[in-house]
């Protein structure tokens, strides 16, 4: 598709990221930020400015496995809120006011829709490398060791920012099955990723020009 369509579809998702991390941390960043959720959708906000930038110029666009990694990490905001948390008692901000529930529809559904959009539409194809889907999981495991120590070194009942990682609830034993379990989701995502990837049409970025046929580890 043509470079100016890509350049005002990928601000648009910036504008989306932005708004949609300003509203959930507008009342506490640092407390905003101890959740997966808003630390995805800022990455989004920092990788989509970059591709913006880079689509506008027509070069410089971000390194596949960058790409690849801010899509994988913001899938797994939208499918774990909404097919685990949406029906849960669990709420990022607190209150039900009509800015509360945009914001969550925001950072939890629009967001992760549109970036893997873009990267359907937009990105060049045929990059990925069946590794990456390892080396993905690079922030969802820093994530859980930031919340289990934030948690041993806090004390009161929500020290824990997810219930799946609730230790004072779950125990030693019911933690890592949930570890075990999500973490083999989240390689299957990144796996499904490259796969997809691997299928579609090159799709020669609208930025740049076409690079050499590369054939992936």
């Amino acid at each position: 598709m043509a470079r100016p369509w890509a350049a005002l579809y990928r601000t648009a998702v910036l504008v989306v990221a932005v708004l949609g991390v300003y509203l959930t941390t507008k009342d506490g960043v640092l407390s905003s930020l101890v959740y997966f959720t808003v630390q995805s959708n800022v990455l989004v906000a920092v990788v989509f400015a970059w591709t913006c930038w880079a689509t506008l110029r027509g070069r410089g666009q971000p390194p596949a496995w960058l790409k690849g990694a801010t899509t994988v990490a913001i899938a797994i905001t939208g499918l774990v809120y909404n097919l685990v948390l949406a029906d849960a008692p669990f709420q990022m901000t607190p209150g039900t006011s009509g800015t509360a529930d945009l914001s969550n529809q925001l950072v939890h559904v629009v967001t992760p829709i549109a970036v893997v959009a873009d990267w359907l539409l937009f990105d060049e194809h045929r990059r990925f490398r069946w590794a990456w889907a390892i080396t993905w999981l690079a922030h969802p495991i820093g994530y859980l060791v930031f919340a289990l120590v934030r948690g041993a070194l806090l004390d009161g009942p929500h020290r824990y920012p997810y219930p799946f990682l609730d230790l004072d609830a779950l125990g030693h034993d019911g933690l890592a099955l949930n570890v075990l379990v999500y973490g083999g989701a989240f390689w299957l995502l990144g796996l499904a990723l490259v796969a997809v990837d691997r299928a579609l049409p090159r799709n020669t970025a609208p930025a740049q020009a076409p690079e050499p046929e590369r054939v992936a580890a």
